[in-house]
């Protein structure tokens, strides 16, 4: 009897201890997954513009026109038109209307009207077409026709021709276009002018010439 309740003591204890250990602890809860991050949107750049070409550089002038006020002592109107080639290289034409008078030995003067045509060549040997020094050569023809009757003591005349010679010069042309322009050179008679009269005109001076000129005008 004494056991059976040493027994039911001892089962009693157990239980005891059993039932006195914690209870076990619930599970933590597990955080929820985090949303997946929303994907980022790069706005394409703006296309930049190309940026705009710079200003060709100013080309100069390309045509001169000139008048000689030397030649009015003739008088005679001459005018020249040049055209830029290239930088350093010019070609002009010259024409020119006036009159023409002639002194004979005996003082006895005859005159006529003058018609002229020439051209040159022009090459810049140092500057260009606005400013700079010129080495060229000129072809120039001159017409006279003179005035009939002749004077008594004339019996016959003759003056004009076509000439050509080599020349150097220096032009000048400002920015806003003004430009002068001087050439000293010399020019050779190569066809002697026709005769008018009842005689035969003889040529009394050298057929080298002088050339020389002074002109002043415009330039576009």
């Amino acid at each position: 009897m004494i056991r059976s309740s040493l027994v039911v003591a001892a089962l009693l204890g157990w239980s005891n201890v059993a039932g006195a250990q914690p209870a076990s602890e619930p599970p933590e809860p597990q955080p929820e997954p985090s949303p997946a991050p929303a994907p980022t949107v790069v706005p394409m750049p703006e296309p930049v513009p190309a940026p705009a070409p710079p200003p060709a550089p100013d080309a100069g002038h390309r045509i001169t026109l000139m008048w000689a006020p030397l030649r009015l002592v003739v008088p005679l109107v001459e005018l020249t038109g040049e055209y830029r080639v290239k930088d350093k290289l010019g070609v002009s034409v010259t024409v020119g209307f006036g009159n023409r008078t002639v002194e004979s030995s005996s003082g006895e003067e005859a005159s006529g009207t003058e018609i002229e045509g020439g051209a040159q060549v022009r090459y810049y040997a140092i500057g260009d077409f606005d400013h700079g020094m010129e080495v060229g050569v000129e072809g120039l023809y001159e017409y006279v026709k003179f005035d009939e009757p002749l004077p008594a003591t004339i019996l016959a005349v003759a003056a004009g021709g076509f000439t050509v010679g080599p020349f150097l010069g220096y032009k000048i042309a400002t920015g806003v276009g003004f430009t002068f322009e001087a050439q000293l050179g010399a020019r050779y008679l190569a066809i002697e002018p026709t005769t008018q009269g009842m005689g035969t005109a003889t040529i009394t001076e050298s057929k080298w010439l002088p050339l020389l000129h002074l002109n002043i005008g415009w330039s576009f």
